[in-house]
């Protein structure tokens, strides 16, 4: 009968114990160099080596890391090994490594597989071929894999095994490692600009008795103490807000938000949010600190570099627009602004603002475009249709859209100069939203009208429709200053900054359909 890989390794691990070799010991072990060092330090003028020579100095190196290949040959054996920073080669000499401590050669051929992590000791050598390797003097076992390894060159083709199974993508591909320790480093540029912003982090409750703070269908679970449905937090947001109310003046959270609603390419109901508010600023302050934030988490990516690439399309991250004469006060260059009205204009030249509400719903089907009931309702409804579902693909370069209608805007204040419309904006950048922001709305007499309207279309059939919060409007009616707010999906950060199609390979374990027996 032939034995399957699984039943070949655990054999392995039970012959290594019964040569008094633990295949999972407990003690750490330290490491002076990592593979990236190494080849650091013997590229350095004067270190060089010539092709068959080691290290004249002897330099002693101590690495660990995962075996992603192995090749035996005659008295000399190499291994390929793997650490967080880099691969190198491993060259195993017979009569060098010979068992007195940690393994021997033989048990080094007939015990170890791809996939075994392993800590070495040696020396800095190069291989007859030109190969930098390090001279094994002496190597110990730390981890047995007891599963077959994806293959070292071809990695793991499936995109569902690697998002089901992450750690086999990470451990077989470079570049899904490469684009998470990217990810990391994208979050903690975020915290740091905040940070010197002099933004204080707070934390909201994840489990909330009303859900709020986004149109968005909520996860519901149930309190046994308590006796209570909560719902997993939609968005922060009005906690933010009360923060506000309370004395705070620059707040933000950057944490999980959950929305039951469907997966796509830019959707996974687990998503990393990030929201900020600051008292005494309107829109056009928020939208300044979009685009920072932003503009500073690319810095930490590619340096200062005013141009990516994103799906196939060149993306320009330089502010060039000076909008200071048609909206005073908002100074300095900024990407492009547009309002929804002009938007739509520039693309279809139909002018929302002259247009009456059955010359809108006309307008908006001789474009192919079908309109829910909802939609019919209003001139802000149909605006909206018009501008999300036919100009939003468009929007290739990074475009604020400014003055939404009130309709999709509960907690936005109202403009300064339109009526029917609020001051909020939202980033587009290749077809897809990144920010959403606005003058956040202070008036706790307006606000529970919104909520009223909210329900009205709540149970009109409208699932998203945000419900009445009376704790916010009592934190409104303590009193708010002027205050702007806005949000920045983390996750869609993560893709445009690392050129990645799915939302499901920017989230390191996305949520995933349950396999069936």
């Amino acid at each position: 009968m032939t034995l399957s890989e699984a039943e070949v390794r655990s054999q392995k691990v039970d012959e290594l114990r019964s040569q008094g070799i633990e295949p999972y010991p407990s003690e750490s072990y330290a490491r002076s160099h990592t593979a990236k060092q190494v080849r650091q330090i013997f590229s350095q003028p004067g270190k060089e080596l010539e092709n068959g020579q080691s290290d004249p100095e002897e330099i002693p190196l101590r690495l660990a890391g995962r075996i992603t290949s192995k090749r035996d040959s005659g008295k000399i054996g190499f291994i390929d090994l793997k650490d967080a920073t880099d691969k190198i080669q491993l060259k195993i000499e017979k009569k060098i490594v010979t068992g007195e401590v940690g393994l021997s050669f033989e048990q080094i051929k007939k015990l170890l597989d791809v996939g075994d992590f392993v800590g070495v000791e040696g020396i800095g050598c190069r291989t007859p071929r030109g190969e930098l390797s390090i001279l094994v003097r002496e190597l110990k076992l730390l981890s047995k894999a007891t599963i077959q390894f994806p293959d070292a060159y071809y990695g793991i083709n499936d995109p569902e095994v690697c998002r089901r199974h992450r750690e086999m993508d990470l451990a077989s591909n470079q570049d899904a490692l490469n684009r998470f320790m990217l990810r990391s480093r994208i979050v903690q540029s975020i915290r740091s600009y905040l940070w010197q912003a002099n933004f204080y982090e707070i934390e909201t409750p994840t489990l909330q008795a009303i859900y709020g703070g986004a149109a968005a269908k909520p996860f519901i679970t149930h309190h046994n103490a308590l006796e209570v449905d909560l719902y997993l937090r939609v968005a922060p947001e009005l906690f933010l807000k009360r923060a506000i109310c309370g004395g705070f003046e620059r707040v933000f959270e950057l944490g999980k938000a959950f929305r039951n609603e469907g997966i796509d390419s830019t959707h996974n109901p687990e998503f990393t949010s990030l929201e900020v508010y600051q008292a005494y600023a309107d829109v056009f302050d928020i939208l300044t600190v979009v685009e920072d934030v932003i503009c500073f988490a690319a810095a930490a990516v590619f340096g200062d570099v005013k141009e990516i690439e994103n799906q196939g399309e060149t993306i320009s991250l330089e502010r060039k627009f000076d909008y200071s004469e048609k909206y005073p006060g908002f100074s300095g260059k900024h990407w492009q602004v547009k309002t929804m009205v002009e938007a739509v204009r520039d693309e279809f030249g139909l002018d929302f603002d002259s247009l009456d509400l059955e010359s809108a719903i006309d307008s908006a089907t001789k474009l192919e475009l079908h309109l829910s009931k909802l939609e019919q309702q209003s001139l802000g409804y149909v605006l909206y249709a018009v501008f999300d579902k036919l100009v939003v693909p468009k929007l290739i370069q990074p475009t604020f859209i400014i003055d939404y209608p009130v309709e999709v805007s509960p907690l936005a204040k109202g403009h300064r100069s339109k009526p029917g419309f609020v001051e909020r904006f939202e980033l587009f950048i290749n077809g897809t939203e990144y920010s959403n922001g606005f003058s956040e709305l202070n008036d706790p007499k307006e606000q529970r009208k919104r909520f009223e309207e909210q329900l009205a279309q709540k149970n009109a059939g409208d699932d998203e429709a945000h419900p009445m919060d009376e704790d916010f409007i009592q934190a409104l009616s303590l009193g708010m200053p002027n205050c702007a707010g806005m949000g920045i999906g983390v996750d869609r950060l993560v893709m445009l900054l690392t050129n990645t199609q799915s939302i499901r390979d920017a989230v390191m374990f996305p949520t995933m359909r349950p396999v069936k027996d």
